[in-house]
């Protein structure tokens, strides 16, 4: 009965060296390019030979390979020999003969050491290395790399091997993993436990931002103040004394054509001497960029250039508008409110109605006012004014619009159920052909007239005469 629990534990050893080499694959294939970086600057040769298994998979992963292959070989073979015999009187006192009590010894031994070799060298053996990947990666390491070494000629062989029958599946052998996506890094921020509400809003808006192009965000043309660079110095001191800019664009004639920018101090701290020189000899260089520069690298460029204002470019060369750093920033970290701006409701469920801004974009109108405006070939409320009614906007023009609320999920079992809120939007300010200013209200009324988002709308006059 000793040699039996002498043979049994030599089988569990066996078991438990395979589970070492199952929790060295699991660890180091766990870790992430940083923390392979990490390790190697801050664990000294255990962390540099963590980084070298990396850097060539097919090693690292065939020396494991053959550790666990050996550890599960030996075990069965072992405990097939030594405790399959043992058992198969038990089989042959049952009546069985002895060649069917010993195939049935060797099948419940094999059984019984394939179980503990799941649960104790893969399973728990794994699912510890991966909770622990650095850990077991900085423990087990050298030893992977020690028998990397030793089976140098035998893991060349099953390299190639594997790199042949890779690349005949149409896989990459020089590829380790696939890369991380954007929507991943994303999704890890969001699940991160230790990172406060603030710190993930503000890495998400990081990824949200790097989509976005400047001509989303820019302020246009139409709404910049822009300096003549033929006025005098003290006639544009007076202009900009009553303004809420600290920089504004200096032009020729035409907006097309800017000169560059002054600053407020350029025009409020005039020298006598310079009082009647032209705005056109104070101008500072600014930075043109196309509207099509996605913001994170508008906001790079600024920040290489010292700019805090840049004048931003259509196709064709002509001014689109301007963006400032400012603008840039808010993208980001939110809105930053000084003692020019006005603060707004958040949105339409505790009011009735209110003002918005024509040149609201899509996005910020569902930050606003907790509503989707629905893609079209527009990027302001003013411009989905205009699709809808098919019309230049005039003072007090109205159309009523069904407006998905953010988050919504429409039923596509019940399409006759409309649980979105019924909006009516009112011209109450034109800007030139454009919509300048809006009033956006609930209409809670039974009975008011829908139409579904994205429909063309019909504006209220042809509606009352097409109803009565």
């Amino acid at each position: 009965m000793a040699e039996v629990f002498e043979n049994a534990a030599l089988i569990l050893l066996f078991i438990l060296v395979g589970g070492v080499f199952s929790a060295a694959e699991m660890a180091l294939v766990s870790l992430r390019d940083s923390q392979i970086k990490q390790l190697a600057a801050t664990r000294g040769s255990r962390g540099r030979s963590i980084q070298k298994l990396q850097s060539n998979p097919n090693r690292f992963l065939s020396a494991v390979q053959i550790g666990v292959t050996l550890s599960g070989f030996l075990a069965s073979a072992f405990g097939g020999a030594t405790l399959a015999s043992e058992l198969a009187p038990v089989f042959e006192s049952w009546g069985m003969s002895a060649s069917v009590a010993a195939t049935v010894a060797l099948v419940t031994i094999t059984v019984i050491i394939s179980y503990f070799s799941i649960v104790l060298g893969e399973l728990v053996a794994k699912r510890l290395a991966m909770q622990r990947a650095e850990g077991f990666s900085v423990a087990l390491g050298p030893m992977v790399n020690g028998i990397a070494t030793l089976f140098r000629p035998i893991i060349w062989f099953l390299g190639v091997s594997t790199d042949l029958v890779v690349k005949i599946l149409g896989g990459d052998p020089t590829a380790a993993r696939e890369e991380v996506t954007d929507e991943e890094i994303r999704s890890m921020v969001v699940s991160s436990a230790t990172l406060g509400d603030e710190e993930r809003t503000i890495l998400d808006e990081v990824f949200a931002v790097g989509e976005k192009s400047l001509r989303e965000v820019m302020v246009p043309r139409t709404e910049v103040d822009f300096l003549q660079g033929s006025m005098k110095a003290v006639q544009a001191a007076q202009v900009v004394r009553d303004g809420s800019h600290s920089r504004y664009p200096v032009i020729d004639g035409s907006a097309d054509r800017v000169l560059g920018f002054v600053h407020v101090r350029d025009l409020l701290e005039l020298d006598p001497q310079i009082r009647t020189s032209r705005v056109s000899q104070l101008v500072r260089t600014v930075v043109s960029l196309p509207d099509t520069v996605k913001v994170l690298k508008a906001l790079t460029e600024m920040r290489r250039t010292n700019a805090h204002l840049a004048i931003v470019l259509d196709e064709y060369g002509g001014t689109a508008g301007i963006v400032t750093l400012e603008d840039l920033v808010e993208e980001i970290v939110g809105d930053i409110t000084d003692e020019y701006d006005t603060v707004e409701p958040s949105d339409l469920a505790h009011v009735r109605q209110r003002d918005i801004d024509g040149l609201t974009t899509l996005e910020e109108f569902s930050d606003k006012v907790g509503l989707v405006l629905p893609e079209g070939p527009y990027d302001t409320l003013a411009g989905y004014f205009m699709a809808q009614t098919g019309e230049v906007p005039t003072k007090g023009a109205q159309v009523d619009v069904h407006l998905d609320p953010v988050g919504y999920v429409p039923d596509e079992d019940d399409e006759d159920v409309e649980p979105d809120p019924n909006i009516e939007l009112t011209v109450t300010e034109v800007d030139g052909l454009r919509a300048a200013w809006l009033r956006i209200r609930r209409l809670d009324a039974p009975g008011a007239p829908t139409v579904p988002a994205g429909a063309s709308a019909v504006p209220r006059p042809e509606r009352e005469a097409a109803s009565a």
